[in-house]
């Protein structure tokens, strides 16, 4: 069983946002991310991977599509796949916030390569004569 700790996870960074894995597998990945007042994260979007974030400290805004909202410690929003997004630290506290994104996104890049590759030609006796 995995256990985290999340405050031990917790780091700050005055240039940019940090993106702390917590949690990893080909399903979803669960991170904290940590942003000092002023830090954002630009217009971004996850073509096939819903996302949610869940604000532990501090005031976060955050725009999904056309719409924005300030999210407070306790409050969290959940952007639908194909919807652009971004955040921003607009207050004057760090702010640490819980982002999930399932499916994981490179898991469902891989399936897209998957699908786009020919059919593995078979190894039995194809060909072979005997």
């Amino acid at each position: 069983m995995e256990v985290r700790t999340l405050e031990d996870l917790v780091r700050f960074d005055p240039e940019k946002k940090q993106k702390i894995p917590v949690f990893d597998s080909p399903h979803m990945y669960y991170d904290l991310y940590t942003l000092m007042p002023g830090q954002l994260q630009r217009p971004f979007v996850f073509k096939k991977a819903d996302k949610i974030i869940y604000v532990l400290s501090g005031t976060l805004q955050v725009r999904v599509g056309e719409e924005s909202a300030e999210l407070r410690a306790g409050q969290a929003v959940r952007i639908p796949a194909g919807t652009v997004n971004s955040m921003e630290n607009t207050g004057q506290e760090n702010v640490v916030a819980l982002v999930v994104v399932a499916p994981h996104p490179e898991c469902a890049e891989r399936k897209k390569r998957r699908q786009k590759k020919p059919a593995p030609r078979g190894t039995g006796s194809e060909g072979s004569r005997g």
